[in-house]
This record gives C-alpha cells, sequence and structure tokens, in this order.
C-alpha cells in the first residue's frame, strides 16, 4: 500500500513541475517586447493641394513644387541658383519642368526648373529665401527651350498658400495685413515671441510668366517688429543666378544670340 502512494505522490510532484514549467515558458514568452517595423512615410501634402482645382494653379509643372527641407540636399552655396552671403546653408531641392515638353519633345529637355533655398541670419534677421528658376537661354543637343517653358504665375497666391511656403511659415501663427500688388505679394505672421514677414516677389517678366520666382521668410530677432529697411537690404542681397550650367553648351560668359526658344 505504501508502494502505490509513494506512487501516487511521485504523479503529482510531478504533474506540479510539469505545470510551472509550463506557466515559467508561458511568462517568458508574454514578456518579449513587441517589435514594429514602419515603413518610409508618404510625403505630406498640404491640405490645399488636394483640392484639383486648387492644386493645379499652385504646381503646374512636371514635379513637386513645395519647398521641403527635410529632403532636400545641402551643397556649397556656389552650386544652387540662390544664394545670400558668404555664409549660410544652401539646400538644392527638385527639379521640374512644363507640362508641355513631352508633347513637343521626346526624351530629355533643356527646360529645367531648379527649386533651391538658402538659409541664413544677416545681422538681427534670420532669413530663408526659395527660388524656382529656369536658364531661358540655355542650350543643349535639344536645342534652346520652347516657348512653354517659363516660370508660371498663379494670382491666387493668399495666406493659405503662404502658411505652407516653408518651415518657418508652417510654424507661424498670428497671420494679418496681407498685401497684393500685381505678382508682387507678403504677409505678415509670428514665429513664437519673433515678428516676420513673408514675401513673395517675382523676377523678370519671360514669355507668358518670369524667369524665376522667390519667396522668402524674414524675422527679427527679439521683440521688434521687421521694418522696411530691413525687408529692402534682404531682397537687394539674395542672388538669383539664371544662368544653368547643367547639361548647357552655351558658357556663362557668352554673349546671348536673339530671344530664347524656338518656334513651337
Amino acid at each position: 500500500m505504501q508502494a502505490v502512494s509513494s506512487y501516487m505522490c511521485a504523479i503529482v510532484i510531478a504533474a506540479m513541475i510539469a505545470s510551472v514549467s509550463g506557466a515559467d515558458a508561458q511568462e517568458n514568452k508574454l514578456s518579449l517586447p513587441d517589435v514594429t517595423v514602419t515603413g518610409p512615410a508618404a510625403p505630406v501634402e498640404p491640405p490645399y493641394m488636394r483640392n484639383p482645382g486648387k492644386a493645379f494653379g499652385r504646381d503646374p509643372y512636371l514635379g513637386r513644387y513645395r519647398v521641403e527641407e527635410d529632403k532636400f540636399s545641402e551643397v556649397p552655396c556656389a552650386a544652387t541658383r540662390i544664394a545670400l552671403g558668404p555664409g549660410g546653408k544652401c539646400l538644392q531641392g527638385y527639379r521640374l519642368t512644363a507640362p508641355e515638353v513631352l508633347i513637343d519633345r521626346q526624351g530629355s529637355s533643356s527646360c529645367d526648373m531648379a527649386l533651391d533655398v538658402v538659409i541664413d541670419a544677416v545681422g538681427q534677421l534670420s532669413i530663408e529665401a526659395d527660388i524656382l528658376a529656369v536658364d531661358p537661354y540655355k542650350v543643349t543637343a535639344n536645342g534652346s527651350p520652347l516657348k512653354s517653358c517659363y516660370v508660371q504665375s498663379y494670382m491666387g497666391y493668399d495666406q493659405e498658400d503662404f502658411q505652407d511656403m516653408n518651415r518657418v511659415t508652417r510654424r507661424g501663427s498670428n497671420w494679418h495685413n496681407l498685401q497684393i500688388n500685381g505678382q508682387e505679394r507678403s504677409i505678415e505672421f509670428s514665429d513664437g515671441s519673433h515678428n516676420c514677414i513673408a514675401i513673395l516677389k517675382p523676377g523678370p517678366v519671360w514669355r507668358g510668366g518670369y524667369i524665376y520666382i522667390t519667396h522668402a521668410s524674414i524675422c527679427r530677432m527679439g521683440t521688434a517688429t521687421v521694418r522696411t529697411e530691413d525687408i529692402a537690404h534682404v531682397l537687394g542681397s539674395l542672388q538669383a543666378r539664371i544662368y544653368d550650367p547643367v547639361g548647357n553648351l552655351r558658357k556663362a560668359g557668352d554673349s546671348t544670340y536673339g530671344p530664347a526658344g524656338n518656334s513651337r
């Protein structure tokens, strides 16, 4: 009888050990950290670009016409189409072209529009400016640019556009005093405790648009207001570079023979 009791006792002990081992195994399994794998985020689309009726007026090009500093490459300022002073940070952005190029020509085109950015400081001013520029006299193996190759204007540009102009304006608040003078326009806003102004300024008229269009945000450190002379100084100091050296058979110092573009 004692042998049977010992045998039963051994079975009970073994079952208890198995139960504890199973619980320990389950507990160890549940204690493993969760691992989440995510893919790269999709490009952020500003709300106004989701409306097809508004989107084309703001971006009528083949390419993405939006300043996205974190996606642009930092390069020497001598390599960009816009610069300010000897220092600063310059970003090489997207390259765009006119949609009509695909209809008139196959393959590569000389209608290359450069979207570049400069970030700098002058005295008590913090500046970020971008340019969309085309070289109207560029000559490649395909010839000179078509008549449709120019930077288009958008007369509906307003506060909604300024708020998404660059990383500074995307932080902005207290928007007020929108001023419109033809294609030129400006609006005041705040970046934290700093007073700022955002500006759109077109370059020389070309064909149905412009050779370039520049945007700039100017903020004054401290609590002072951006003055008229501050704006004039910054706009007068910005360097808009028209000549595009990439794939250009015409040298920077060559004479210009007649207007660019062929008869098509």
